[in-house]
């Protein structure tokens, strides 16, 4: 906060903070007697393009999990990721099939995730109302171990509403078969890749992706850490060039 871009991140502050009420992630409540409020933090980060330059700014408030109890604050834990060899296999069917191919990322993932468990936390530090409540949670939030798992569970909830199967050899990748053709998701936590043999079809599952969760579209070009390049011919090149140059850098 006290260097020359201290204003980006308090307004990247202000944006989390704006997608938590939004969400309605808390309620302030007095803290009832023998409850423990777990403390958070602020965590900054700059999220940088394939070529090195400045993506964005983000600043992400995340629980210290670390506190939880076992039995108390969760219970279940795991939550599974796309495994690499779908994502390419995936890119494969869909160059050889000359499918239309989109990405999207999930803004605030974790904090659509419903919460079984009662969790209290003390108010984020730069947003203290000036009293002594806590923050009763009612949706997930960064930084709990039940987290990812609860994203996963509702992320996989509307994939299935909108028709979608999981796959049992990989429960990240969904297939959802109709007259119309057919439509192929991989999720790696909030990081989404979809092909589709309609273009129609695409754009009608993304709009009602959009009413459910605030997400970041874009044509397929960088998916992770896997260059994408969509030929004319219809052909697509992947590669790692910028991966492979920040590792050589460590």
């Amino acid at each position: 906060m006290s260097n020359g871009e201290s204003d980006k991140w308090k307004e990247a502050m202000g944006k989390e903070m704006s997608a938590l009420h939004e969400n309605g992630t808390w309620e302030l409540v007095n803290l009832p007697k023998n409850a423990k409020p777990i403390q958070c933090k602020w965590v900054y980060r700059i999220k940088e393009n394939p070529d090195g330059s400045v993506d964005k700014y983000k600043a992400r408030l995340v629980i210290k999990g670390f506190n939880q109890r076992k039995g108390i604050d969760y219970s279940v834990t795991f939550s599974p990721v796309v495994k690499w060899e779908t994502i390419r296999s995936v890119i494969s069917v869909a160059a050889k099939e000359k499918m239309y191919m989109t990405q999207f990322d999930v803004s605030t993932a974790f904090l659509y995730g419903d919460l079984e468990e009662i969790i209290y936390m003390k108010q984020p530090e730069g947003f203290e109302d000036g009293t002594n409540r806590v923050c009763k949670l009612k949706k997930s939030l960064y930084g709990l171990k039940q987290a990812p798992r609860c994203w996963n569970r509702r992320f996989g909830k509307f994939l299935s509403n909108q028709g979608f199967q999981a796959s049992k050899e990989d429960p990240c990748l969904y297939v959802k078969k109709e007259k119309k053709g057919k439509m192929i998701l991989v999720l790696y936590v909030d990081d989404g890749l979809v092909t589709a043999t309609n273009e129609e079809e695409l754009k009608n599952f993304l709009q009602a992706l959009r009413k459910e969760f605030s997400i970041t579209v874009s044509v397929a070009h960088h998916y992770l850490c896997l260059e994408i390049n969509i030929q004319t011919s219809g052909q697509v090149k992947i590669s790692q060039e910028a991966y492979a140059r920040k590792l050589l850098k460590c």
